[in-house]
């Protein structure tokens, strides 16, 4: 069948159906892969939106300013935007601010367009400071409240929009780290104050959090968590106490101390940490040396190894954070002392966990980079032009998918062709085009 009968045959389909198709929303999730950066300025604060290329390098899209002032005496709430997430659709951006010399703080919330540019949409006011914060869904978010010692649940609506608390639970001295469950059932979070614990919470149906288990750290502090794509495992790092603890993440949430735990540091003073994507290697920063080095993780106990593969930074405490992202991994520089440059580094993790740089650094445009989220389009059945949205823009892709998966490929880079796998067998084919004009009349 040629491609004009192909399109004549989903067009007539479509007329013999009458059926105008409306857009389900007037935003979408963004179309290509993305990297948001918190700039972590004291006298301005500003997100970057940047657009991930296949060869890894970023593309600057726009930076959106949430605060300025004159000098650290004015009280700027919208400064300093310390940690950043973006929800699991791709919507919507949190950023926490924890500025100083303000009566009140702040998280302020954005809106993410499909050519993933970013729009602030509100700045919320909140009476303690969120060190971090997660979503756990696309409408509930969780947050530290560091200096009155609470996690806060947030329920998010963004008609208005408003940010609710939903319920509050008291925590550590010094809690400011958190780690979310892929399945958004659990939060995790730190207490590198004198009790020294990591906390679970179950995230009830209700909106509420109910604390399932404590650990212990003894003597040493539990700073960055991550938990692996998988849910099954949860790393943190120990800050100047040297050490990595390692646990396994049981079928209710809890934790349990794997075999070995804590692990000596491989670096001085381990304080961020990522999983690659598949899992294999643990990404950690260091502090005191400003490295990131990898690690590989044993598939049955756990146990790291180093590779004794590095990189370098730059001065102590230069190196703010590390996000990955497919076969990438991201490292913030927020100091421009030796070089005069501060910015994000990507590299990409090569199957022994040695890394290769793509690109030299690029800038953020904003003060102080800090914190990291990154956001992968998902797969969405009929969505071939990856605007997040199924409608008549994606008839010419779904032909070419059909007919050229090669040319389709160099058009859409940074789409999933298996999303024209209408109707789930695997291939995409025409066996997809009636389930395809199904989608788009009747979704």
């Amino acid at each position: 069948m040629g491609t004009r009968l192909l399109r004549h045959r989903i067009g007539s389909g479509l007329a013999a159906l009458a059926i105008s198709v409306c857009a389900a929303g007037a935003f979408g999730q963004p179309s290509t892969r993305a990297l948001f950066v918190a700039n972590n300025g004291n006298l301005e604060g500003s997100v970057t939106a940047f657009v991930v290329n296949p060869d890894g390098t970023l593309t600057l899209v726009n930076r959106v300013v949430t605060g300025s002032r004159p000098n650290t005496q004015v009280p700027c709430p919208g400064c300093n935007p310390y940690e950043i997430a973006v929800t699991p659709n791709g919507k919507y951006l949190a950023t926490g601010h924890a500025s100083t010399n303000d009566p009140i703080e702040q998280i302020s919330v954005f809106r993410v367009h499909p050519d993933a540019s970013i729009e602030q949409i509100g700045a919320f006011a909140v009476p303690g400071t969120p060190m971090d914060l997660e979503w756990v869904s696309d409408t509930l978010l969780v947050a530290t409240r560091t200096d009155t010692y609470q996690m806060v649940l947030f329920e998010f609506n963004p008609v208005g929009p408003t940010l609710t608390e939903a319920h509050a639970v008291t925590v550590g001295t010094f809690s400011t780290y958190l780690a979310v469950h892929p399945s958004g059932q659990y939060v995790y979070i730190n207490d590198s104050g004198s009790a020294r614990l990591l906390r679970a919470y179950r995230v009830e149906p209700n909106n509420t959090l109910t604390l399932i288990d404590t650990e212990p750290t003894g003597s040493y502090y539990g700073l960055e968590l991550a938990v692996a794509h998988d849910g099954k495992r949860l790393y943190a790092t120990g800050g100047i106490t040297q050490v990595i603890f390692g646990f396994d993440i049981m079928p209710d949430g809890t934790l349990k101390p794997m075999l070995g735990s804590p692990y000596p540091a491989f670096g001085n003073s381990p304080a961020d940490v990522a999983f690659s994507t598949d899992d294999r290697y643990l990404l950690v920063g260091h502090g005191t040396d400003a490295t990131v080095r990898s690690a590989t993780i044993d598939p049955v106990t756990g146990q790291l190894t180093y590779t004794g593969f590095m990189f370098d930074v730059g001065l102590q405490g230069t190196l703010g954070d590390i996000q990955s992202l497919d076969d990438l991994f991201f490292v913030t520089d927020n100091s421009r002392a030796t070089d005069d440059i501060w910015g994000v580094y990507s590299f990409t993790l090569n199957p022994d966990g040695s890394f290769t740089q793509n690109g030299p650094i690029t800038l953020t445009e904003g003060i102080t980079p800090n914190s990291m989220a990154v956001w992968k389009p998902r797969r969405t059945p009929g969505d071939l032009n990856c605007d997040g949205l199924v409608d008549f823009g994606d008839i010419n892709p779904f032909v070419l998918a059909l007919t050229n998966p090669v040319g389709y490929a160099a058009a859409f880079p940074n789409c999933n062709i298996k999303n024209g796998d209408i109707n789930g067998d695997g291939l995409v084919d025409f066996g997809d085009i009636n389930p395809f004009v199904r989608l788009l009349t009747n979704p």
